[in-house]
């Protein structure tokens, strides 16, 4: 017994020396690890998008099947929308209504303001020519009355005067024109002159004999006084007078009715205007109305939401479906992916644009990406340490690549194997 313990002793040395020899190894080995050395695998992916229907509803169209490729806004399904479609023609009347409203409402206001614009017109006509009309009653009342008082007055003795020398004068040459006209008619039957020249002279007789018998009458006038028939004419002629400035004053009066007819019509016209901003304000909500009925009318209609593959239907036809529904699931034909996972102790130097080599793994073949995002990865990627080995926690982290080309033969699902950075 006494030589089986020492032996005993110097085996759990051994092991225990060994032990701590590996660990170290191991450790040291763990911390200097290089990123090439590091080969996690990936699979190519792309992204999947869903189409949903915005409402919900029956299924009355299916465009599509699995398999087909689609593009974007491309219609893969339709529900039933006749409800709908009757809102719309309704929103549509009511738009069309509330046009007609406009436009009649614009034509009461047009023929307001044609209203205004005619009575602005007939009261400026109506003031002028009221104003012309008292002025020339006015003017004619004066002439009547002028004339009544010369006539109640008589002819001055001056006037009297210049009619009696007007009489003497034109009875003079009347006198004169008599003598010659009775030498002419000597001298003709005496065969001195002929009858033409008896002629001239028995026209100048007849003028002399008009003027003397104007100015006797004149001067009687100027010596007997006017009439009575004649002063009373123009006392009539002055009643007239008088009647017809008041009817003129009279019309005077009506401008300011028809500048109240003019206030009417402006105030027709704000009305008409007030009623077309109402009618637009119809429209502008009948069309706001119609939008809305078109838009929902729209969501009817299920659209690809990116180009793409579809990949499942979770809807039949004739089955209702809910707002936001699944009833596409598609594969886009965006720039597809991979994404790795990596220790941060084999993420050194690696940074987004970084340039990554692998391996397709169906084929061999090497195919190159480039990062576009490093990001940690979840608690469920942390490596933890042991209490008694001394090690510390190393996280991993998410490393997308992107391709820019793959081989023909490469599809969505295939694996690659991490080569590593390259050089460029």
């Amino acid at each position: 017994m006494r030589f089986i313990r020492p032996v005993i002793y110097s085996v759990m040395a051994v092991v225990i020396g060994t032990s701590a020899f590996l660990l170290s190894s191991k450790q040291a080995t763990s911390q200097t690890d290089p990123v090439n050395q590091v080969h996690p695998t990936a699979y190519i992916e792309k992204n999947e998008v869903s189409a949903s229907f915005k409402v919900g509803g029956r299924v009355t169209e299916i465009l599509v099947k699995e398999g087909d490729s689609v593009k974007k806004g491309q219609v893969l399904a339709r529900l039933q929308s006749g409800e709908i479609e009757a809102k719309v023609a309704q929103a549509k009347a009511a738009v069309s209504l509330a046009q007609g409203k406009i436009a009649e409402a614009q034509g009461a206001s047009a023929t307001a303001e044609a209203k205004r614009q005619q009575g602005i017109a007939g009261v400026n006509v109506t003031a002028d020519t009221a104003e012309q009309q008292v002025a020339q009653a006015q003017a004619a009342v004066s002439a009547a009355q002028a004339k009544v008082d010369g006539l109640h007055n008589g002819a001055r003795p001056e006037e009297k005067k210049q009619a009696e020398i007007q009489f003497q004068a034109a009875q003079e040459v009347y006198t004169i024109a008599e003598q010659n006209l009775n030498r002419m008619n000597a001298m003709l039957e005496q065969g001195l002159v002929a009858q033409a020249d008896v002629d001239k002279v028995k026209v100048s007789y007849q003028e002399a004999k008009t003027k003397r018998d104007l100015a006797e009458q004149q001067y009687n006038m100027a010596s007997q006084g006017p009439r009575e028939e004649e002063i009373r004419g123009a006392e009539a002629l002055l009643e007239q007078a008088k009647a017809a400035l008041k009817l003129a004053e009279a019309n005077r009066e009506t401008v300011q009715v028809r500048q109240g007819d003019v206030a009417a019509a402006v105030a027709a016209v704000q009305q008409a205007q007030g009623a077309v901003k109402s009618a637009q304000s119809g429209e502008q909500q009948a069309k706001a109305a119609q939008l809305e009925a078109e838009t929902y009318l729209s969501y009817t209609e299920l659209v690809a939401p990116s180009d793409g593959v579809i990949l499942s239907q979770s809807a039949q036809l004739g089955e209702m479906v809910g707002s936001g529904f699944p009833v596409f699931s598609l594969e886009s034909t965006e720039q597809p992916w991979a994404k790795f996972y990596l220790p941060e102790t084999a993420i050194a130097g690696l940074k987004t644009g970084s340039k990554i080599s692998m391996t397709l793994v169906s084929t061999g073949e090497k195919v190159e990406g480039v990062v576009t995002n490093v990001a940690a990865a979840p608690d469920f990627a942390v490596k933890k340490a042991t209490q008694t080995s001394s090690e510390t926690d190393i996280r991993s982290f998410g490393i997308k690549v992107e391709f820019s080309a793959l081989p023909d033969n490469a599809t969505t699902g295939m694996t690659l194997v991490w080569n590593g950075k390259t050089e460029g």
